[in-house]
């Protein structure tokens, strides 16, 4: 049943949910400038094939971006993924989902601060923060459907199953904490392989 234009709770739902919107645009499309390689400077005009030649000459930066802008794009959908099931919020949903949002811009400010990835606190770090905001938005969803926040049609096996499918971030996330401390290509190769690797084993276990 969806929430009534007169609900308060249902506008400030709506509310939240276009401003989350809007600071995950900001996230991914800064980190996309953050990364791109510096043109001011013209030196690629003189290349071979001018920007293209530039950008093949910074291909870690041009994975820094996909997988930035790919964990971005990852808890962003996660987001929606939830809040499209809710119906309405109350103040506890809305103070958890912006420490969420909150830990995800900590994320992009470990992110820009070691671009290069040259020290190994910064990788854990930038982990760490993925691991407690995708954890605290499993725990958040989980409140909302104790709370009553869900729509009315939402039955026990499908809300497990949302839980569910939603810990592969956090725990994608929890094992480069450590993956950090290996070496930075391992740290960027894992976050590819192991998404794919807790799907297979949450839906084998399910």
């Amino acid at each position: 049943m969806s929430a009534k234009t007169n609900d308060p709770s249902g506008i400030y739902l709506k509310r939240l949910s276009n401003f989350i919107d809007i600071v995950y645009a900001l996230i991914f499309f800064h980190l996309i400038v953050t990364y791109l390689p510096k043109i001011e400077s013209m030196e690629w005009a003189s290349k071979p094939y001018g920007l293209w030649s530039l950008l093949v000459e910074n291909k870690s930066e041009i994975l820094r971006i996909i997988i930035g802008a790919g964990l971005a794009l990852m808890y962003w959908n996660q987001n929606n993924g939830l809040f499209k099931n809710l119906v309405r919020t109350n103040g506890t949903h809305v103070a958890f989902s912006l420490i969420q949002l909150f830990l995800v811009c900590l994320y992009v400010y470990f992110a820009i601060a070691d671009p290069g990835l040259v020290t190994k606190s910064s990788p854990a770090l930038q982990a760490g923060c993925l691991a407690i905001a995708g954890f605290l938005g499993v725990a958040n969803w989980r409140y909302a459907v104790k709370a009553g926040l869900t729509r009315e049609d939402l039955g026990y096996d499908e809300a497990k199953a949302i839980t569910k499918s939603n810990l592969m971030e956090p725990l994608t996330a929890v094992v480069n904490v450590g993956l950090a401390f290996v070496g930075p290509m391992v740290w960027t190769i894992a976050w590819f392989v192991l998404p794919a690797v807790f799907t297979w084993l949450l839906n084998k276990r399910s």
